[in-house]
């Protein structure tokens, strides 16, 4: 009898799988504990760079995700791609079957991944992503407030015998045990540093692309758009995703961490901005707009916070954010609740201004749903949305791919996390892009607005530049 087949809570999530895939007739999946010796799931992230994989961690929370593999992946483009992917991951909670363990660790990872920022997706260097990716992963592990789940996720399909399942589950678990005691951060290239940087357009264009929405706004066909910018940075050595999310824990602390690898790509970043959280029914987000750089003093630095706090421009551009937010909850929670005035976020080299937001998630409502009906926020697209968007595809000229779009996780309880992938970089081979925007209401002066896309470049910049 195999390890796995041993324990009574195995037993009984390996009978419940065989019964309802005869029922069915419907592939299962089995989550079987695994204890590794690698502490870090950077590490492991690291290790496993030919394996799908995905990382996202709040380190000032103690929060830290992985998913590595795909034993199932979901797919969807197009303006349904949120009902799709909500629909199958439904039916794969149904058909998933954890042990209960007692006391209770975290609930562990069911679905991981992301959503493009625009329905089409990416195209060209974003192939590898699409619009909407969230995969079933082999090895997933969480960390929450001290405890820790780590699972093996095991199918099973109609007719199979238990034990054989667990005993399969056994094989792949000490082939990952083994892999884990290995896992360790690469060490740094080798040989003279070199890079070149070459931005998508001339910094004329990006001020010109701001008039013209400045010209848009006066006449009423919006209140406000968001408007984005790349930089192209390449090296011979190319960039390790795992190196660059050990920099930005250093650099940005108080940022989340995410890292999405597949295809020998992998997109990367350190974002302030929550897009929804769910815990149980408790709902959190937050409205993050209006930005100024942080001082070079204690006083200047108290200085430029008053002002963004006092700017009736960044404050009409906060006040966009709250109202759409607000808005959007309103449909599907109860107690939609926020301050009235906003609070001062201060990060690394910029700080912005936040109101968080919390409500009730009515009914049998998901997390799904939730993400399907914030994401774009006016802080990442405009606001009215439809007219704002319609005017980014025609004017941007900027393949966005998942950059500000939502990516996150949803555990088997319905529970999880997706944040807005900002301050973020594409890897691939020996090019990394980097993506950073401003947001642009009445008021806007194009010049600062570049200044503000360059502040929010350097959180990135300072990650992959090792000189």
């Amino acid at each position: 009898m195999s390890r796995a087949a041993q324990h009574p809570n195995v037993v009984a999530a390996l009978a419940a799988a065989a019964q309802r895939a005869q029922a069915t007739g419907r592939t299962q999946w089995v989550a079987l504990p695994v204890s590794l010796a690698a502490t870090d799931a950077l590490g492991l992230f690291a290790a496993h760079a030919q394996h799908e994989r995905f990382l996202l961690e709040r380190p000032a929370h103690g929060v830290q995700v992985l998913g590595l593999g795909a034993r199932r992946v979901l797919l969807a483009d197009g303006a349904s791609r949120y009902e799709k992917i909500a629909g199958e991951a439904r039916a794969l909670a149904e058909d998933a079957h954890t042990i209960q363990p007692d006391p209770r660790p975290p609930a562990p990872p069911l679905l991981v991944g992301g959503f493009a920022f625009a329905d089409g997706g990416g195209r060209g260097e974003w192939d590898a992503f699409g619009a909407a990716r969230l995969t079933l992963p082999v090895l997933a592990s969480v960390r929450r407030e001290g405890l820790a789940t780590t699972v093996l996720w095991q199918a099973f399909e109609p007719g199979d015998d238990p034990d054989s399942v667990a005993r399969r589950g056994d094989e792949a678990i000490a082939r990952w045990a083994s892999s884990a005691r290995d896992a360790s951060l690469p060490a740094p290239a080798l040989g003279v540093p070199q890079f070149r940087a070459r931005a998508d357009a001339p910094h004329a264009a990006f001020t010109d692309l701001v008039e013209l929405a400045l010209r848009s706004i006066a006449v009423g066909d919006f209140q406000k758009v968001v408007v984005a910018r790349s930089v192209e940075l390449s090296r011979p050595e190319g960039f390790d995703a795992a190196r660059v999310v050990d920099d930005l824990r250093r650099s940005q602390p108080s940022c989340t961490h995410f890292a999405v690898g597949r295809a020998g790509a992998a997109f990367v970043g350190a974002t302030p901005e929550l897009l929804v959280r769910l815990a149980g029914r408790a709902v959190e987000t937050a409205a993050v707009a209006g930005s100024a750089p942080r001082g070079r003093s204690p006083e200047e630095d108290r200085r430029l916070a008053r002002a963004l706090a006092e700017s009736p421009k960044e404050q009409r551009e906060h006040g966009v954010v709250v109202h759409a937010v607000r808005e959007a909850l309103a449909d599907l929670c109860d107690g939609v609740a926020a301050p009235e005035t906003p609070r001062l976020l201060p990060l690394e080299g910029i700080q912005h201004l936040e109101t968080p937001i919390s409500a009730r998630l009515r009914g049998d409502r998901t997390l799904l749903e939730l993400v399907a009906r914030l994401h774009p926020t006016p802080a990442v697209g405009g606001a009215p949305r439809r007219p704002a968007l319609d005017w980014l595809e025609e004017h941007e000229g900027l393949k966005r791919g998942w950059y500000a779009g939502p990516v996150g996780f949803l555990d088997t309880e319905g529970s999880g996390e997706f944040c807005v992938a900002l301050r973020a970089a594409l890897l691939r081979g020996e090019s990394a892009r980097l993506y950073a925007g401003a947001g642009i209401v009445a008021g806007s002066e194009p010049a600062t607005e570049l200044r503000e896309t360059q502040l929010k470049l350097r959180a990135m910049l300072g990650a992959l530049v090792e000189l």
